[in-house]
């Protein structure tokens, strides 16, 4: 038995593209794998992901030298292990999150920081960084507004030809995805190099097209889920 978790960014809201994406993964996925554990790590609950900040570092700083800690030092660090410890025990990923401005929600980048823990899930060695999570593997499932890698990689080069040659364009391509990139490497520093991919692009540059970027999307979801 496998544990999938699922950690999903995005505010509670209706008719939401990556979350209905995400929705459609997991139902098929269940059906798919009725052994494996399924949990949904919501970031957006109301206690929302533990903090880093004073209360932490004070906190680490009285661990590290074993000096006594305030009851909320205490649960703070608590709910930042238990979080840690969910993450390095699931065997695979589902990240589900919208665009925003070209990066990540600022819940996932937070949910990131909180497990990129050295001798956790990363260790230091002289030849640099190493991950330390084998024979795990992740999905990104993202929406956004506009097109970034419908041209593959065609159409990265073309979009640099033209910043090149000072071409005006209004045309995106796969390196203005700052998000994407940014999680697939923090997967990959911590060892996780099967990184998998389903965008949800173009529902608001093409509004009349939005149904039909779903349904491709839901169907492409289906079908993943199945070997994931």
């Amino acid at each position: 038995m496998s544990t999938l978790l699922v950690i999903q960014a995005h505010p509670h809201i209706e008719n939401s593209l990556s979350l209905t994406v995400g929705e459609q993964f997991v139902k098929s996925y269940r059906q798919a794998h009725p052994d494996d554990k399924v949990i949904i790590r919501d970031l957006y609950a109301k206690k929302g992901v533990p903090p880093l900040n004073d209360v932490t570092m004070e906190a680490w700083r009285k661990q590290k030298f074993e000096e006594p800690m305030t009851d909320k030092e205490t649960a703070l660090l608590k709910r930042h292990e238990e979080w840690l410890d969910e993450f390095i025990n699931a065997d695979k990923y589902v990240f589900i999150n919208p665009m925003y401005n070209h990066f990540l929600p600022a819940e996932m980048k937070q949910y990131l920081d909180l497990t990129a823990v050295a001798h956790k899930t990363f260790k230091y060695t002289s030849n640099g960084s190493v991950g330390l999570l084998h024979n795990k593997k992740a999905l990104h499932i993202q929406a956004a507004g506009s097109e970034y890698h419908k041209g593959g990689t065609w159409g990265t080069i073309k979009f640099l030809i033209k910043k090149a040659l000072h071409i005006k364009s209004n045309q995106s391509c796969a390196l203005m995805d700052l998000g994407d990139m940014y999680l697939t490497n923090m997967m990959k520093f911590y060892g996780i190099n099967d990184v998998e991919k389903l965008f949800i692009e173009g529902a608001d540059a093409h509004r009349d097209q939005r149904q039909q970027i779903l349904d491709a999307a839901l169907a492409q979801a289906k079908s993943m889920a199945k070997d994931f």
